[in-house]
């Protein structure tokens, strides 16, 4: 390490051994022409006044103090004089860009022909943990807590249930896109999903996507007389879905707020009695039929369901998850058990004009909608 000193006063009023025996040297012998490219090169310096001082490293930190003041190098080129002797001042040495200016690492550095302070950090190894998994608690909706404002939640854990029967999947980024119904944005099936589709437009889905329809306003009727408000139907669907694109977009952290979940199968089982309404039963595999890891990370695949949502109440048992959505609106599990179904509307590709049907305690028969060939209302 190169260090090139400035005099004050003296040439050699200098503590360090090393540097006396330069100056000594420098006296009794003079250079010849082979001696000054000895101290040319690259294991000496001098200052700007032709003084060869030598090599310091390590002793020009032992060999001369701190000053006390700044004001003691007027010059600023970080060397002072105080106390009838050499000093150091450290805040006027330039930090060095790079730690390779000094090779043997004991904090001073020579570049741009002069020295400069090798910045000192401590640097303290990342420590891995590896992320743990808790399945989410789940507690049952109760019929006090079932809020159906406006027909939108029963709608969307419809919406979601569909999906899992007909594409047999939560994949929404990919199975559902933006579009427009007049001048409002909507969801629609993308055709990644409708190919996902036995018969290859997803009826029950589409049927359910068609509440957002102008004409299915107030028509569409839920237990305790609330009805559809497509309007409300349509801003929350797509705002909604945007949330799932945007959590989806996020890098895999492995944690239980995870949105790109492993790629997987769902395979209904069964549906009975749940909290607010009917749970349906779905199996989740991987594509290849072996277990998922983390099963309850398909809980982040329905934020296009709305997370608040009280008739989705996800919930996982090993691989076996359910959500909770009215009965009626999802074709498979929805048989009937009497002479006539309790639903105010119904989805099917069967004809049930005329069925027997009953809507809030109120006796009637089905008719087909006016803007879907698969939907009935019991009127």
């Amino acid at each position: 390490m190169k260090y090139q000193l400035r005099k004050r006063g003296i040439a050699c009023a200098l503590t360090s051994a090393a540097i006396l025996a330069a100056c000594s040297g420098d006296l009794d012998h003079p250079m010849s022409s082979e001696d000054s490219d000895e101290y040319a090169s690259d294991e000496y310096a001098a200052d700007e006044d032709g003084v060869v001082l030598g090599t310091l490293e390590s002793a020009l930190m032992t060999d001369y103090p701190k000053c006390l003041y700044t004001w003691s190098d007027p010059e600023r080129d970080g060397w002072g004089w105080e106390n009838n002797r050499t000093c150091i001042v450290e805040a006027y040495f330039p930090t060095c860009q790079t730690t390779t200016s000094d090779p043997d690492r004991d904090g001073w550095g020579w570049e741009n022909n002069r020295n400069c302070k090798v910045r000192t950090t401590t640097y303290t190894a990342p420590t891995y943990t590896a992320p743990t998994y808790t399945a989410p608690t789940y507690t049952a909706p109760t019929s006090s807590t079932c809020s159906n404002q406006e027909g939108v939640y029963a709608t969307m854990a419809a919406l979601a249930v569909s999906a899992a029967m007909e594409m047999k999947r939560w994949q929404p980024s990919k199975d559902f896109v933006i579009g427009r119904i007049g001048y409002d944005e909507a969801l629609f099936i993308s055709s990644t999903g409708k190919a996902r589709c036995s018969d290859g437009v997803c009826a029950n889905t589409q049927a359910l996507l068609d509440f957002q329809k102008n004409e299915a306003n107030n028509q569409i009727v839920f237990p305790g007389n609330v009805a559809i408000n497509s309007g409300a139907l349509r801003s929350r669907l797509v705002a909604k879905y945007k949330d799932q694109v945007s959590c989806e977009r996020q890098p895999s952290n492995g944690g239980t707020t995870n949105c790109p979940v492993e790629e997987h199968t769902l395979t209904f089982q069964r549906s009975e009695k749940g909290g607010c309404d009917t749970n349906y039963f779905f199996l989740a595999k991987k594509t290849d039929g072996s277990p998922l890891q983390y099963p309850g990370q398909l809980k982040n695949k329905l934020l296009w369901a709305d997370p608040v949502n009280p008739y989705v109440a996800f919930q996982n048992v090993g691989e076996v998850i359910s959500i909770d959505p009215t009965y009626g609106l999802n074709e498979a599990g929805s048989s009937s058990t009497g002479s006539c179904s309790t639903a105010c509307a119904r989805i099917s590709s069967s004809n049930l004009t005329g069925q027997c049907c009953s809507c809030n305690g109120a006796s009637r028969v089905y008719s087909r909608a006016f803007w879907s060939s698969v939907t009935y209302l019991c009127k």
